[in-house]
């Protein structure tokens, strides 16, 4: 990735110098985007992911970026304003899916769930899908959602390889499958291993004998 970004210094950035650009360019490489093309960037923090996903679609394409962390979505909008082509949404992702939370306690009579309602940025379809979760994974619902737009490829970049395997476990139920998954030990001398998986829609289509 070219040119400067700004986060916050109690914001979350890559430890190794490299590691920023690798996993952009393995997100990229196997994605694919086209000039014209419309593009998710899930978690999307400062927007690194999203200035790249912007510049590859062109002005004819669009990218949306979802992050809650309010100090990252306001350096995002800095980060990304010289891409017209690019919308920052402020929310969390399953919200903005419109996936009901988890109730904590009773519910109070009369109560609605909570991130019930979808953003009325988010389309019924894209044409990719970049997802950076936290430790924690996407979740069967975010998951779910993102295959409901019927992406033709997905880049998964992953900090937990369980929580990663939980997911893509999901994602095979709805129809995806790992076409390529790279690992990068971009924290030596720890355990810590960071993943970049793409994925596919599974073809119905059978080999010729």
């Amino acid at each position: 990735i070219d040119g400067e970004f700004t986060v916050s210094a109690r914001g979350f950035w890559q430890v190794h110098p490299g590691a920023a650009s690798r996993f952009v360019a393995a997100a990229l490489e196997g994605l694919a985007p086209a000039p014209g093309e419309r593009a998710l960037d899930l978690y999307s923090g400062v927007g690194v992911f999203a200035a790249a996903l912007a510049a590859a679609v062109g002005p004819t394409g669009q990218v949306i970026a979802i992050e809650s962390d309010e100090t990252a979505t306001r350096h995002a909008e800095a980060n990304l304003a010289a891409y017209g082509n690019a919308v920052i949404v402020p929310a969390r992702v399953d919200d903005a899916f419109g996936i009901p939370r988890a109730q904590k306690g009773p519910r109070r009579r009369g109560s609605r769930p909570r991130g019930a309602t979808r953003h009325p940025l988010i389309p019924t379809s894209a044409d990719l899908v970049l997802l950076d979760p936290p430790r924690t994974g996407a979740g069967a619902g975010v998951v779910r959602a993102i295959a409901a737009l019927r992406p033709r490829a997905i880049a998964y970049v992953a900090c937990d390889p369980a929580a990663l395997a939980r997911d893509l476990a999901t994602f095979a139920q709805e129809g995806y499958a790992v076409r390529t998954l790279r690992a990068f030990d971009a924290f030596p001398m720890t355990h810590h291993v960071e993943c970049v998986a793409l994925l596919a829609p599974i073809s119905l289509r059978m080999p010729k004998s």
